[in-house]
Formats: structure tokens, sequence, C-alpha cells
């Protein structure tokens, strides 16, 4: 039987409207012959679907649907196939990843000379001139391919390139590896005042630094060192690939700026190339041009809203930089860093949350994440308002008590399941207490926290597919279902973008955001979901992606 909500009234009198006064009208697509999974608890399987105009007008049986299907109509067979909600990538740095599409990327490098021999063959190829910076992703810190707790030297990278200054980023950001030419061009020398927030690392011998910047010091190259983008033309190439990979949603953090990120959207969209939807985040320093400007979280339209003020309290496992209540167990005496004071941090987010805009706290460890906590509960006290869905991002190590906090203060868990390494690794990083501490998924969800998942892409890959999979298996202890996996990439991020009442669920009124998949993922053995690729991905109806 045709499902149409009661509450979705509108959109049947509008079909019927249509229908009634013209033979040629008709819908813009309809998908037949599937299992369609709407993530919608009252109607939660139907066989088929039609999109009009951009949203869902019925759901029902492929008898059913075809009815409503005309002469322009789109027609997909899906063989049986089954259908989702678009996935929805809570944390992305989508113009960065674009960019990292363009760089040498040297991950994956099992030897000091495979990497010198693979960034020597990228110069060949580009055929990158002397004096032209060369900028990329590295392997680094690496105890197996550095020794001690894996952090790279500037020699290393000066075998190589001598003639072209080099910064080359940790995959997660958190830290740059620069060669002796990048450091005289950043003028970082013997001496060289830190950074509040970050380090210069200098050698304890010779007092020479080494090549390695964390946290706010990376900021020292990047103004330094020039790296000229064409923004559009690393966003259209980001889209592909997350249309490809079955994303129809995306927020983008701010590594980029925003207003210029927000200028390259809006170019986009007048063109008619925008094929994602964005919800973009904005950096602190934005924060009092966005009030004055009248700006707050959720402005904008179906296809670009105002997202998030994103702040960093600290820093990331792999760059010993988390701020943690206890030392790293590898690295005794190294608590990590915090980067803000817990007063200014305070206040940065009573700003915010008074003049609207939801917050997106990068925390860590789990003495960053109790700082975000405390931080936005005092931000609430003062208001009164719980409704801007302020944000945890990663989450990755907490305290058990933070656990219940969440769904206290009506915090978002932003998490990314695939960037937290394996066991051995959070043993010997955290000890065997803290690594149990690490994702708690299914401890959050039990306390009633609403997830929302999320790749930091690219820190990591940026599939769905690698994301799910690891939700179901990874964590013993703390793995969840096949469904709950589904609904916190459908609606979780939709939710944690203030957007569910028009996406993330497959439900008539809503967005005609969906992917067909080549597996039935709620059916499959477990050890068969990396093996599923995207077949259709379709934004507002239309077919953004085709294998």
């Amino acid at each position: 039987m045709l499902r149409i909500h009661s509450s979705k009234l509108y959109f049947l009198l509008l079909t019927t409207i249509i229908f009634s006064c013209t033979k040629e009208a008709s819908v813009d697509l309809i998908v037949t012959n599937a299992k369609i999974y709407t993530v919608d608890e009252a109607n939660p399987i139907a066989e088929a679907i039609a999109v009009l105009d951009g949203k869902i007008v019925a759901l029902g049986t492929s008898a059913e649907i075809e009815k409503m299907k005309g002469n322009q109509t789109e027609v997909i067979d899906a063989g049986g196939k089954l259908v989702l909600p678009g996935f929805v990538d809570s944390h992305t740095h989508a113009f960065w990843g674009g960019q990292r599409l363009t760089e040498v990327n040297l991950n994956g490098s099992k030897t000091i000379e495979e990497l010198k021999n693979r960034l020597s063959e990228w110069i060949t190829e580009k055929q990158i001139p002397p004096g032209t910076p060369i900028w990329g992703v590295g392997p680094f810190p690496s105890a197996e391919l550095f020794g001690g707790v894996g952090w790279p030297t500037k020699e290393i990278l000066d075998e190589v390139t001598p003639d072209n200054p080099v910064v080359l980023s940790r995959g997660g950001g958190h830290a740059y590896w620069l060669n002796s030419l990048a450091l005289k061009q950043a003028g970082i020398i013997k001496g060289t005042n830190q950074r509040e927030g970050g380090e210069i690392v200098f050698d304890e011998q010779t007092g020479e630094p080494t090549g390695i910047l964390k946290e706010t010091a990376q900021d020292i190259a990047t103004d330094a060192i020039p790296h000229p983008i064409d923004m559009e033309a690393i966003f259209e190439m980001a889209q592909q690939h997350a249309n490809s990979l079955g994303l129809t949603s995306i927020t983008i953090m701010p590594l980029t700026t925003g207003q210029e990120g927000l200028s390259t959207l809006q170019k986009m969209k007048a063109k008619d190339k925008l094929t994602i939807r964005t919800y973009l985040g904005y950096a602190p320093i934005q924060l009092d041009s966005l009030i004055t400007a009248g700006a707050k979280t959720s402005d904008g339209d179906d296809m670009i809203q105002t997202g998030p003020i994103k702040i960093f309290m600290d820093g990331s496992l792999g760059a010993l930089s988390a701020f943690m209540y206890e030392p790293f167990a590898d690295n005794p005496g190294n608590s990590g860093i915090g980067r803000y004071e817990k007063e200014d941090l305070n206040a940065l987010v009573q700003k915010a949350h008074d003049n609207n805009f939801q917050v997106a706290i990068h925390g860590i460890g789990d003495k960053a994440v109790t700082w975000a906590l405390d931080a936005i509960e005092e931000a609430q006290k003062t208001s009164g308002n719980k409704t801007l869905r302020h944000r945890i991002e990663h989450n990755t190590v907490n305290i058990l008590p933070d656990t219940k906090r969440f769904a206290e203060l009506g915090v978002i868990a932003s998490m990314q399941p695939h960037i937290t390494g394996n066991q051995e690794y959070r043993e010997r990083r955290l000890g065997k207490e803290r690594s149990h501490r690490v994702d708690m998924w299914r401890t959050l969800l039990d306390n009633n926290t609403m997830l929302a998942w999320s790749t930091d892409w690219p820190v990591s890959s940026l599939s769905p597919i690698d994301i799910i999979y690891d939700i179901v298996t990874r964590y013993e202890e703390q793995r969840l279902s096949m469904e709950d996996a589904i609904k916190y990439y459908t609606y979780g991020s939709s939710y944690a973008s203030h957007s569910e009442h028009n996406k993330g669920t497959l439900e008539v009124g809503k967005l005609g955001d969906m992917v067909i998949l080549s597996q039935d993922l709620l059916t499959i053995p477990v050890e068969d979901i990396k093996n599923t690729t995207v077949l259709y991905t379709i934004v507002g109806g239309k077919v953004v992606y085709k294998k």
C-alpha cells in the first residue's frame, strides 16, 4: 500500500493536483524493484520511491510507484539492491581533502629509503622546478621508520630536496615536518620563540630546530611558505570523490578560511556545479565578523548552510598532543597540549552560544573533552538555551562520568571510528585501562547520546563503508548493530547539522537524497561489508554518480 504520512499531506495534494491537471505531468525520478531501508522507524522498508522537484512524494510498491511515471521520468530499476538515505559525513576538511589529491603523498612508505625515492620520483614526474615549495603528507610519527617515539628530522628531506622548501603534514594535520630550506623561509632558527598552544621541536643537544612543528607552531610555516590553491578546482575534485562514495551531504570544518570557502560554494551553486549539500564551519577568528553580519548557525538553504564555530581544544594521539589527565604511556612526562586556558575556552563558547552559534569543539584527550563539556554547561547555565546542539568532535578518550554528560547537556558526539588505530597501538600509547576508554560508542548510546559519524577526511578514508565496517566489528565491548551504524551516518549526522527535518531518513516531504549499494548491508556477513560498492548516488532526485 502506498505510504504517505498524514503530516505530509501537502505533498499528497501537490502530486494529486499535478497528475489530474495534465497527462504530461510526472515525477522526476522513480526507483523501483529495490529494498529501501528508510531509517524511518514508522515505515522502515519500502520497494519503490518517487521524487518530484527534489523531494520525496511517495514510497510504496513498485506497481504503485510506476503509475507516477511519465515521458520525462528517469527510472532506475534497482534489481533488488539496497537503497539507503544518502550518507551524511559530519566532519570533513573537504577543501583540504581536495588539495591533498593534488599533493605528494608519502604515506605507506615502509622504509626511509622508500620514502625518499617516492619523493624524488614525484618531483621528477611533476617536473617541479628548484625553489618551488612542495606540500604533502607523510607517515610520521612512526617508531618503525624513525625510532624512539617516531619523529623524523629535516636531514632526511634535505638529502632529496635541498633546493625546494618541503612541508609535509602528518595525516591528522597536527604536526608539520619541514626540511632545512623550509625552516629558513619560515624564519625558524635556534632560539626562535615558541607559539602558545604549539611547539617548535629543538634538538636537545644542539638546540637547532629538528624540522617538526606541532599544533599552532604550524602557522609559522603556513604563513611564510606559498601554497597557491584553486579553491573551485579542489572542491570539484572533493565533491566528485565524495559522491562516488555515496555521500550526499558533508560538514566542512574550517582548515580553509570559511569566507573563502563560502564564496567558492556560492559560485559553484550559481553555475549549477554543486552536487553535495554543505554545512560550512568557521574558525573562532571569524566569529566577530559573523556576529556583525547578523549570521547564525543554520542560516542558508538546502545546499549551503552556516555551520558551527570549530574550536581546537587539543591535538591528537598520533602527534602526542591530545590533552590528557595523565601522561602518555609511551611518552612519560607528556600529557599533551591544551590549546586554550580554561577561562578563555569558556569565554569563547559563551560568546558563540549567546549569538546563536553552535560550537564544534575538537576534543581528543579525556581532559580536553571534560573542559569542552564544562564550557558548554557553563554557557547553558548562563543563557538557559539548550537548543544549539553543541558538538564534541572526535571525542576519542573519555572518563566515565563524561559519557553521561553528553545527553544531559544535549551535546552530540561527532566521532570518527576509523582513526584511532588497533588495540596494540592504543595500549602502547595509553596503557591498558585507558585503551578501553577509546571510542565508547555503545556506552554513549546507552546513555542516550546522539551520535554522528564522520571520517575527518583527508585524515582517513572518506568511505562510509570503511567506517561502518569498523563500527560493527572493531570494538567487541563497544560495537554497534548495522542498523545503528546506518542510522547515525544518516539521521544522526543530519541531526548534528540541524537538518533532520529534511534529510537523514527517506520520508515523504524530505529531500530525495539516496544511495544504491551493490550489497545488502543488513544481511551480508560482516567479512563482506568492505566489498560493498556504490552503484548510484542521488541528490534531490538527480543522479550525481553512477558506477
